[in-house]
């Protein structure tokens, strides 16, 4: 299977009903009016001389020209490249040149970076002036082959040399079946997204899209509308990152907000903390599920929300758990120590194709068709992925191992702290020393003793931080994520 069949067929099921409406325009099309719109970014494509297989960049806020192009490219064969649009245009250069793109397409927003970029050399148009009318007998689409190259998704745009993540027809289509079967959805069934689409969510969209599903477009998330929002759309879907959650929980409520055609509302990326989910529960209900996955293995795990509502009525706290294998998914526990941690592995046609043009480093993760996902976690005996943290973060320091998680979920409990994320620094005694980044509530004016001693309360001695550091904002990206070069440049 093919992403341009999978559009076709969408479009034959479902021609006349509502597809895709954009709030910011008030644009509305059908399936059938979607799909032939497939078709004209296509024949746009070939009057600028874009051959199949060739990268198209795309720089872009949410919108509905994103996503025609975003799936005109893969419905026609080209390869797209979706980009972080808060990257400084050096970094953007970077990957535009890594992946050989033949053009940048950017959205209204983007055109004082996309000019940068020209005088480099970029060849950029903006997204609007791509798509050329043509007669619907003229626009039959060929079947791509399932293992040609759909999709190139740069990772950690902070942190050295670009890396991209490698998906083929097969392994996107493995994801969108993935999705369709966890969530369930039905036609008709309205999903408001209010994500940017960078660099795998309009592929989450696209599985609604796919399922007779009716998508609505935000332009852009808003914690203070958030939630009327699901009410005036009588959305059944929305998907947040656990920043946008917390966002929406430091918002007035509603006195009696209605979710009566509410299903799910899907988190992912960065682990929720115990408080904030406890509060999302008391605010949505039963409604919250936690996906797990990565950019080289997409919805890879997932926790439904009738799941999590069990497991929170049974008084379990959920902190952690992503859930079960989804479909054809694997998973399992590398080198597991006697509490049955171990390093995560994942495993199934979901995965990526390799990094692009870095076999060796596609070597060192890609092992016997598992994916070293770098994670530590371990499988209770009800089939539960409960996740434990980042490997790469634990840090070492005399001869012990330290979970950064535990350290900023006990500097998060006290009262004047708003924000911590907690890593280790060479020490020449020690190997490692446990430090911390702090952002305070406004006002606040506590000490690094006071911190300190507020965890010795909680923590061993040798997990507390020895060394606090102040700062206004963490750098995090949009999934909620510490960008951690970011964050020691700015501490010098």
């Amino acid at each position: 299977m093919d992403i341009s069949t999978l559009f076709n067929q969408a479009a034959s099921k479902w021609p006349q009903a509502l597809a895709i409406k954009e709030l910011r325009s008030q644009r509305e099309l059908t399936f059938a009016e979607f799909n032939q719109a497939l078709n004209d970014f296509g024949a746009g494509l070939l009057e600028l001389g874009v051959g199949e297989g060739e990268r198209v960049a795309l720089l872009a806020d949410t919108s509905l020209d994103y996503l025609l192009a975003d799936y005109g490219c893969m419905a026609h064969g080209r390869v797209r490249v979706p980009l972080d649009p808060s990257l400084a245009p050096g970094e953007l250069l970077a990957q535009i040149k890594d992946a050989g793109a033949r053009l940048l397409l950017f959205g209204a927003g983007h055109s004082q970076v996309a000019a940068e970029l020209l005088e480099q050399g970029v060849v950029c148009l903006p997204l609007d002036e791509v798509s050329v009318q043509c007669a619907p007998a003229a626009a039959a689409r060929v079947a791509q082959v399932r293992t040609a190259l759909a999709s190139l998704n740069y990772t950690g745009g902070t942190t050295g040399a670009p890396k991209a993540v490698m998906h083929t027809h097969a392994s996107l289509c493995a994801v969108l079946q993935n999705i369709v079967m966890a969530r369930a959805a039905l036609p008709g069934d309205v999903l408001l997204n209010v994500r940017p689409l960078w660099p795998i969510a309009a592929v989450a969209l696209l599985a609604h899209v796919l399922s007779g599903g009716q998508l609505i477009l935000a332009e852009r998330f808003d914690a203070a509308t958030f939630v009327s929002q699901l009410q005036h759309h009588r959305a059944a879907f929305s998907s947040l990152v656990p920043t946008q959650l917390l966002r929406v929980l430091r918002e007035p409520r509603l006195a009696y907000p209605d979710f009566s055609a509410l299903k799910s509302i899907d988190i992912g990326a960065a682990a929720i903390a115990p408080s904030v989910l406890d509060d999302a529960c008391a605010l949505f209900g039963p409604r919250l599920s936690v996906l797990y996955g990565m950019t080289e293995a997409p919805w890879t795990c997932y926790l439904s929300a009738a799941q999590m509502g069990q497991l929170r009525r049974d008084g379990e706290s959920a902190e952690g758990l992503v859930g079960r294998p989804v479909f054809a998914a694997g998973l399992r526990i590398e080198r597991p120590d006697d509490q049955g941690v171990g390093e995560i592995m994942l495993g199934g046609p979901q995965l990526m194709a390799g990094y692009w043009q870095k076999p060796e480093l596609s070597a060192q993760v890609l092992q016997d068709g598992w994916l070293r996902s770098g994670d530590l976690g371990r499988i209770r005996v009800d089939g539960y992925l409960q996740v434990m943290g980042r490997s790469k973060e634990i840090i070492r320091s005399g001869g012990k191992s330290i979970q950064p998680g535990e350290v900023i979920e006990c500097l998060l409990s006290h009262p004047q702290v708003e924000d911590a994320h907690v890593f280790g620094q060479a020490d020449l005694e020690w190997g490692e020393r446990v430090c911390a980044a702090v952002v305070l509530k406004p006002g606040a004016e506590p000490s690094s003793e006071q911190l300190q001693s507020h965890c010795q309360r909680v923590l061993s001695r040798f997990k507390v931080p020895r060394q606090m550091y102040f700062v206004d904002t963490l750098p995090r990206s949009h999934y909620g994520k510490i960008q951690l070069n970011r964050l020691l440049e700015q501490l010098g």
